[in-house]
């Protein structure tokens, strides 16, 4: 087990959560755009946040408020090896949340050593209790039929896959969409499923990577690509997010650009990989030109067959990264 921890470890440690500290720039990033897809104009003004975490089956849930809609989308939410405080990614639970969905974040890993063949399971678990939860509070956004995806970073994002391939094995819902960031399993292969070759043909997938992923790379993200046949190549895009010096603080293209630190939604929880998010993460151009904007419109294309040519297909809506401040464009994103 110990050997696994540091197997583990030195795959997902510290990176599951980090990006490079701010420097003092001359040419700036861009800001989050006013509207749109990763934009900050938001259907509700508060969240709701209910903490369930008691172990490998625990949860938190976050719902919109400001106006509190009757019903709503659900995103299920699966963090990096060992990010179980959801601090790390709290800028895009925001993002989703104030846009008009309820997130579900599953812990799936009591202490870093808790074994990856049992993530799925217990995430399944989690949603379960979850939904649960949702449904013994009418007061609350009920989830909106037909209306579920996952989205999940680096070991979460397999844990992901494995829910989205076999829900009705879990006991849970029928993935629409699936975001998936720097998948990967490391050392420990045990967590991934021995095949996706019979994931949904209903499914729309994106498998985004970074260009200077040392930690995950693309492996999985390349074994998810070929070997799901059924969902056509208009419905999946393996998408390569570039790196550009251009202007400071750069923009950087390592594992754990997902991360979105933002303390509203800290636990408490601390451990090795916990910590790093605090001290090295930030909410920059890369999460609203590409995190949060894929998510956003890849949920708009599944939900409401809307945004989808800025979801899918390589097109210049989808490549497009935004502008440096002095009018240079951002390196598109690639798509294979």
């Amino acid at each position: 087990m110990r050997l696994l921890f540091l197997l583990l470890a030195t795959l997902f440690s510290q990176t599951a959560c980090n990006k490079p500290a701010p420097e003092v720039p001359s040419v700036k990033q861009p800001a989050q755009p006013a509207e749109g897809y990763g934009g900050a104009a938001y259907t509700n003004n508060d969240i709701g946040k209910v903490n369930f975490d008691d172990g490998n089956t625990g949860f938190w849930l976050y719902y919109p408020m400001n106006p509190i809609p009757k019903e709503a989308p659900v995103i299920v939410f699966n963090h990096g090896y060992g990010a179980w405080n959801p601090a790390c990614y709290g800028g895009w639970i925001r993002h989703l949340v104030r846009r008009g969905n309820i997130v579900i974040f599953p812990r799936y890993q009591a202490t870093l050593v808790t074994t990856p063949a049992i993530y799925t399971s217990n995430a399944a678990t989690a949603i379960s209790r979850a939904l649960k939860t949702i449904a013994d509070n009418p007061s609350w956004p009920q989830p909106a039929k037909g209306k579920y995806a996952y989205v999940g970073h680096s070991y979460g994002a397999v844990v992901s896959a494995n829910l989205a391939l076999t829900p009705a094995a879990y006991g849970i819902s029928a993935a629409k969409a699936l975001i998936l960031a720097c998948p990967g399993t490391g050392n420990a292969p045990q967590g991934a499923a021995a095949s996706y070759r019979n994931m949904s043909a209903k499914i729309k997938m994106l498998l985004l990577t970074e260009e200077d992923d040392n930690r995950a790379g693309t492996t999985f993200s390349d074994l998810l690509y070929t070997t799901t046949p059924y969902i056509t190549a208009s419905n999946k895009n393996f998408i390569i997010h570039q790196a550009d010096n251009h202007g400071a603080p750069v923009i950087s293209a390592n594992h754990g650009e997902a991360a979105s630190t933002d303390m509203w939604f800290d636990s408490g929880e601390r451990n090795t990989v916990i910590s790093a998010s605090f001290t090295g993460t930030r909410t920059d151009a890369t999460d609203y030109y590409y995190y949060w904007k894929l998510t956003d419109a890849l949920l708009d294309c599944a939900f409401y067959q809307k945004g989808c040519d800025t979801a899918l297909g390589n097109t210049t809506a989808q490549q497009y990264t935004g502008h440096w401040s002095d009018g240079q464009a951002v390196k598109p994103l690639l798509v294979k």
